[in-house]
């Protein structure tokens, strides 16, 4: 049995004895030929030493036969053809070692090329073998490099193998989960029909309760009637606001006082409003209630509140008859609730975030309402539903609504874009340097007030669609992104309240500061200017709501 050393020195040799066989096969003619060569001159060199040897001894003779010559001494009868033999012997000796040196010289001369040919042989047999080291070099790479291939391909075909076995168990998980979304699913409809009629039975309680309380106060007006009735009267003549006509302003007066706080809500009060005709006023609050307050000879009293909203109240509007009031909430939805009854009518669901601003459009059937979802939804109240989804690209954070076809919206992004409700895109858009908080339009619908988080207010030309009036103060800080801003009904002052609680006016014209109040403790997030243009409404973050007035 063969040890392993013999086998590693057997393969050397073979090796050894292939590359001796590849690297000799090209020159072995010219070695062949170089060595008959060399064979040739040693040959020559051997007959050139002999020739030699033959001409001194030639010499020597022809020396001594001329000595005895001369010497007329024994031998010297030497015949004279002997002697030109001789010479004739030495003339051919003479000849053949002329040709013998020519000869010489020759083979010397083909050795001298054939060595330089061996040396041009023996780079080549250099440049050959490096090329050849290199191509052992790059062979082993490549073969190493197989090799990792291979294990590459098997470390993949592994990992494919267990990707498959995952996915098949994922897709049984999917299937699994699948069949519970399905089950959810079907739970959640059963509870939201459930909830929804748990609400309706809410609401429905609710209107029991607001029938009862109207009833209550029909009973306790007819008694007080009757009393008053009883007493005499004095008829004095007064300047009193005729219910169901809007008030009309020619010149807005600014407020130097106070006249009325009120505990309006608990917690925020995100919102207040004057009604058309001025004889009454609504307030939100993030306690998920709207409170109406009658307002007569400069004092306010509360009359009721409504109920049905599931989170704060951020927006409110009335209707053009007094008769319905709009209310937005930060439970994705806005409500309509009658004045009369004081009853929830209508609940308009569908957005996916805080309904942050709704208002009629134009009639009182219709209203559009933004959020915090990036769209504006148009409802029918006819039908209770949503006839149209405008997708704004940034949270609603106010809207005003023109001629009963156009939206004008703020927006979170720093701009005011405008839509035309009987198409799907923008007509046009302004971009502000501050985020939009609200949005006002002027009395005679010319211009727009919008407020911004730079605290500045924007005034900008509805004809021209641009920026015509910047108010701000050094003092002046909007305190969140629904602080609202409002015109004077003459059109001439604006009124938006400060951070630290300091309520601005600002006369339009001169683009100055005209007034500032200060008598809140905290935060004003909004105002409302009466109609008659001598009251203003401001409400904070801490449940207080003042009247201001100059009576």
């Amino acid at each position: 049995m063969t040890t392993p050393t013999a086998d590693w020195k057997q393969l050397i040799f073979q090796n050894l004895k292939a590359r001796n066989r590849k690297e000799t096969y090209e020159f072995a003619d010219l070695i062949d030929s170089q060595n008959k060569l060399f064979e040739q001159v040693t040959a020559l060199k051997s007959r050139n030493m002999q020739l030699t040897l033959e001409t001194e001894k030639l010499k020597a003779e022809n020396l001594s036969l001329q000595v005895r010559v001369d010497s007329g001494g024994p031998g010297g009868g030497v015949p004279n053809e002997k002697v030109q033999q001789l010479e004739q012997k030495l003339f051919k000796l003479h000849e053949e070692l002329t040709e013998m040196h020519k000869k010489r010289g020759e083979n010397a001369q083909q050795i001298i090329d054939l060595n330089a040919a061996l040396k041009e042989k023996e780079k080549e047999i250099l440049v050959k073998d490096g090329k050849l080291s290199d191509a052992h070099s790059t062979e082993q790479t490549l073969k190493n490099e197989m090799k990792n291939l291979e294990r590459t391909i098997l470390e993949l075909e592994a990992t494919n193998q267990t990707l498959k076995d995952e996915h098949q168990a994922l897709q049984m998980a999917f299937t699994s989960l699948e069949e519970k979304h399905k089950k959810l699913m079907n739970d959640n409809d059963e509870i939201m029909a459930r909830w929804l009629q748990q609400k309706m039975a809410q609401a429905d309680a609710l209107n029991r309760e607001n029938d009862q309380f109207m009833a209550h106060k029909q009973r306790m007006l007819q008694k007080q009637l009757a009393e008053a009735a009883l007493e005499p009267v004095t008829v004095t003549e007064q300047t009193s606001d005729i219910a169901g006509i809007p008030q009309i302003c020619l010149n807005a007066s600014i407020p130097t006082k106070a006249q009325q706080k009120l505990d309006a809500h608990e917690g925020e009060v995100n919102a207040v409003l004057w009604s058309p005709t001025g004889t009454m006023f609504a307030t939100g609050g993030s306690d998920r209630k709207i409170k109406l307050w009658d307002f007569s000879l400069g004092q306010c009293q509360c009359k009721g509140f409504l109920a049905g909203s599931n989170a704060g109240i951020t927006s409110l509007e009335y209707d053009i008859d007094e008769a319905n009031i709009l209310g937005a909430s930060n439970d994705y939805a806005c409500r309509l609730w009658s004045l009369s009854d004081l009853r929830l009518r209508h609940t308009l669901t569908g957005h996916s975030g805080k309904v942050l601003s709704a208002k009629f459009l134009g009639e009182s059937s219709k209203v559009v309402s933004g959020s915090h979802d990036r769209t504006l939804k148009i409802w029918d109240l006819h039908t209770k539903a949503c006839s149209k989804t405008i997708f704004a690209g940034s949270s609603c954070n106010d809207l005003v609504t023109l001629h009963g076809t156009h939206i004008i919206s703020g927006h979170f992004d720093k701009r005011i874009r405008f839509w035309d409700t009987r198409s799907d895109n923008t007509s046009n858009e302004i971009g502000l340097q501050g985020r939009i908080t609200s949005l006002s339009l002027s009395p005679d619908r010319m211009s727009l007030l919008a407020c911004t988080r730079e605290d500045t207010l924007k005034v900008i030309d509805l004809r021209q669609n641009q920026v015509i009036n910047t108010l701000c103060d050094e003092n002046f800080k909007v305190a969140s992104d629904w602080t609202r801003a409002v015109f004077s009904p003459d059109g001439t002052y604006v009124a938006a309240g400060s951070q630290d609680g300091t309520l601005f006016i600002w006369n339009i014209q001169k683009g100055k500061v005209e007034k500032t109040l200060k008598e809140h403790t905290h935060s004003i997030l909004a105002c409302s200017w009466h109609p008659a243009g001598s009251f203003i409404l401001t409400s904070e973050k801490q449940k207080k709501v003042i009247l201001w007035g100059d009576m």
